[in-house]
């Protein structure tokens, strides 16, 4: 599993680093991507939190993007001894 999250435009470090992985032969063998970047349209300005988890790039809308890569739904509750 490989995700990036840039702040930014598309074609930062990530960019780099996946070109490198695909040039390599890397994404080959079912390795799942999953970029993450702040969309290139205008949001009404507020605190970058909010405008953080609107774009999906707060730890939950991280934590969903892996999910979904996974093909879960959910984090499973924590099992305690």
């Amino acid at each position: 599993m490989f995700v990036t999250v840039e702040e930014g435009a598309i074609g930062g470090f990530a960019s780099h680093v996946l070109h490198f992985l695909s040039r390599d032969g890397l994404l080959d063998n079912g390795l799942r991507v999953r970029t993450l970047t702040l969309p290139d349209l205008y949001l009404d300005h507020a605190k970058p939190e909010a405008m953080y988890a609107h774009s999906g790039l707060d730890s939950a809308g991280i934590v969903r993007t892996v999910f979904a890569a996974l093909g879960r739904d959910h984090m499973a509750a924590p099992v305690r001894a």
